[in-house]
Parts: C-alpha cells; structure tokens; sequence
C-alpha cells in the first residue's frame, strides 16, 4: 500500500481533480441546442477548454482548426500523465499506447496518400500526435510517396507486411483497410503485452484496453459480413487477442450466413446487455453505427466505474485518458454537426458521455 501511494499519491489526486472539471450533461445539452457554432463555443468559456477555444471566438468558424485545438487539449493532458507517472511497467504501458495512437494518425496519412485526399480534408479525420505533428502530417501527405511512411514503423517485419499488401493489392480502399489493419493489429499487440505485465490493482486497466479490442474484433466481423467476404478473409483482419469475447463465439459469428446472424451471436455472449436491446433496430435499419456508439457507451460507462474501486492505481489515470478522448470527440461531433445544420436528435445519437446506454 505504502509502494501505490508513493507511486501514484500524487498522480491520483491530479487525475481525479482533472476529472472532475469535465463537462457534465447540462453542458452537453446546452451545446446541442445552441442556436449557432458561436453559441456553442461560448459554452466552453470558464472550463479546461478556454485556452484551445479562445482564439476561434474572434475567427471565422474552422472546422479542421477546431478539431486540431481541441485534440491539443486531450494530448496535453496524455503528455501530463506520462511525466507524473513512477512505475516502470506503466511508463513502459504507456510508450506503447503512445505508439498506437501514432499508428492511428499513420493509418490515416497512408489512406490520404493512396486515396488522394488533399491535406484539407485529409484533416477531417487525421488526428496529429506525438512525432507525428500537424507539419509531417501536411509533408507526408503532400510528398504522395507511401515509401516516406515506413520511415515512422521502424520495425523490419511490420515494415515488409506493409510493402507486400502494397505491392498486391490494387484496390485502393482495401490497401489502406488492410494496412490500418496491420498498424492497428502490431501495435495492440505490443500494449497487451506491456498491459499483462502490470502488477496488483494496477491490473485494473487490463478490462479498460480489452473491451476496445473487443469492439474492434465485433465490428471487424460485422463490417467484413456486411461486405460479403468469406470467412477465411474475415479472420485474417482480426486482431488474435480476445478479453471478454470467446473463440468459439469469434467463430460462429465469422462463419453466420450474414451480418444479422453474427450479431445474433455476439447478442448470445457475454456482450449480451448490449448487444440483444439493438437486434430488433439492426433488422431494420441495418446501420452498424447503432453497435459501435453502443459499446463506446458500454465502455464509458466502465471507465467511470474505475473511480468507484480503491485508490492509487493506473486504472484510474488510463480510465481518465479514455474519458477526455470521448469528450474531445462528443465536441467535435456537436462542432460538426452545428456546422453543417444537423437537428440535435441527430448530433446526439453519435455522442458518447451522458447519453443513454443505447443510441435511440
């Protein structure tokens, strides 16, 4: 007991303090019914927000600036905890969960690249981060050469999975689908490692990463049903590691006769208070954003319930990370949605923080 305080006393104390200036549901629907941007942004005046919105209350409204400023505000609180952090095996868990977020923003510059997406749209979806900041971001997907993106993977064999999908594949779309694939499935795997390598209540954030890889393999296969692709395909676009979620199960739901039928699998597990209340809606509108918000809810929702256990662990900081990534988010799609004159039934189906646990 006395090792956790002197390793995350103060780190505990910081975190929770931070927590406790996120906005709360008023703020949110403030924000959904404000009449215009302005009146939106206003709202962030006088929280952890001001300094990144300040500026774009006397500017034209952008869109790609916003996002930018915004996502500034969760990479400062990320770099913030890496420097009160003490234990070794969570310094070393976080360098690696640094990288995935890396490979993420890597993903996306590839796909600008083989899509030809300019760097003005390209910054609708690609979030710099780390050595990846807003300039490489810009060079690289200016330079239009995938070879200046292998430079930032470093590792020999990553490297050669990634030449051999571009040099096979021709589709454009399944290139960049098959090589965020890649980046994604290699740099989960080096976190779960350093994941299991924690020790006591530390151990804490083990369930925080595995429902995300969860939901990734969940909607990997519903996704790859939806499209058709057989099931050997399927399973060479999963991610080999599996928390609540069992083989068997990842199995029949692979091998369903469509998308609808694997849902009704994933709805049979342990994921079934999630999943079973969505079926009925699934048959009839077949929208797989339905499953998606609904386990980012889920996984919220057990992020929160982290501040419920004993004190002086890493659960509660990574808990924390996850919260302020879905609150940076929550904003930029309230952002988007006021700019392009979406009603607020439709922003706040997409949002994660104080909703319902089941986008209606």
């Amino acid at each position: 007991m006395i090792k956790s305080i002197y390793e995350y006393g103060e780190l505990t104390v910081r975190v929770r303090g931070k927590k406790s200036f996120m906005l709360v549901k008023s703020d949110y629907d403030a924000m959904v019914s404000a009449e215009n941007i302005q009146t939106a942004l206003r709202r962030l005046e006088g929280t952890r927000y001001q300094p990144y919105i300040s500026q774009m209350l006397i500017e034209e409204f952008n869109l790609g600036k916003a996002e930018e400023n915004l996502t500034k505000a969760y990479l400062d609180d990320f770099n913030f905890i890496l420097s009160k952090l003490k234990n070794r095996r969570a310094i070393e868990f976080f360098r690696e969960f640094n990288r995935l977020f890396e490979f993420k923003t890597l993903a996306s510059i590839f796909r600008s690249i083989v899509l030809g997406v300019g760097w003005e749209k390209a910054l609708e979806y690609t979030v710099p981060f780390g050595r990846l900041d807003s300039s490489t971001c810009k060079r690289l997907i200016e330079e239009k050469n995938v070879k200046n993106v292998f430079g930032f993977i470093e590792d020999e064999n990553l490297i050669k999975e990634v030449e051999k999908i571009v040099g096979e594949v021709e589709d454009p779309i399944l290139q960049a689908n098959m090589v965020e694939l890649a980046l994604n499935r290699y740099a989960l795997e080096r976190v779960w490692e350093k994941l299991l390598r924690l020790k006591g209540r530390d151990r804490l954030a083990v369930k925080l990463v595995g429902i995300t890889i969860d939901t990734l393999n969940i909607m990997a296969v519903l996704r790859l049903k939806k499209l058709e692709f057989k099931p050997d395909e399927i399973e060479t676009f999963l991610i080999p590691i599996f928390y609540m979620l069992k083989d068997k199960e990842v199995k029949r739901a692979v091998t369903a006769s469509n998308d609808a039928d694997a849902l009704k699998v994933f709805a049979s597990g342990e994921y079934v208070d999630v999943v079973s209340p969505l079926l009925s809606g699934y048959e009839v509108r077949r929208d797989l954003s339905l499953l998606e918000v609904a386990l980012k809810r889920y996984h919220a929702k057990e992020c929160e319930r982290i501040f419920f256990q004993p004190f002086f662990h890493f659960g509660e900081a990574l808990a924390y990370l996850y919260l302020k990534m879905y609150e940076v988010k929550d904003l930029i799609s309230i952002l988007t949605g006021k700019y392009f004159g979406l009603p607020a039934d439709k922003i706040e189906y997409s949002l994660v923080l104080h909703q319902p646990p089941h986008p209606i």
